[in-house]
């Protein structure tokens, strides 16, 4: 009988871990609704399914990006016939302009819908004198 050394116990998980990570992950365009006033931007995302702890939202310079993780549950109840949900990630990207407070943001989730609102800046009022 063959039995697995630690080294080559450590060489078949990772194998096994690599061709894992190997196994394409779906991603999904959410559904998304920008509404915009004088004072705020407000993005409207729909991720449903995804839990709020696997949500990251980022401002890097101009772009504002929108990420999810979807995780099928298990299925304890019985044998699965039909599965149409899969597992995937939500990824949105905005261009958004510099002219927002990106610390002053807020979020929340209710029911698979991201709110997020970013206040706006107001404009800079520069006068300027003509030289003589």
């Amino acid at each position: 009988m063959n039995t697995l050394t630690k080294e080559n116990k450590e060489e078949v998980t990772g194998k096994v871990a690599e061709k894992v990570e190997k196994t394409p992950v779906k991603v999904y365009s959410p559904n998304v609704d920008v509404l915009e006033t004088e004072a705020e931007l407000l993005f409207r995302v729909e991720m449903p399914g995804v839990d709020q702890s696997s949500v990251e939202i980022s401002i890097e310079k101009d772009q504002l990006i929108l990420e999810g993780k979807f995780v099928t549950q298990v299925e304890s109840r019985g044998q699965v016939r039909l599965a149409e949900y899969r597992e995937g990630n939500y990824f949105r990207k905005f261009t958004i302009g510099k002219a927002i407070h990106s610390d002053k943001a807020t979020a929340k989730m209710k029911n698979g819908i991201l709110e997020l609102t970013i206040p706006k800046m107001e404009p800079k009022k520069t006068k300027i004198e003509i030289q003589k």
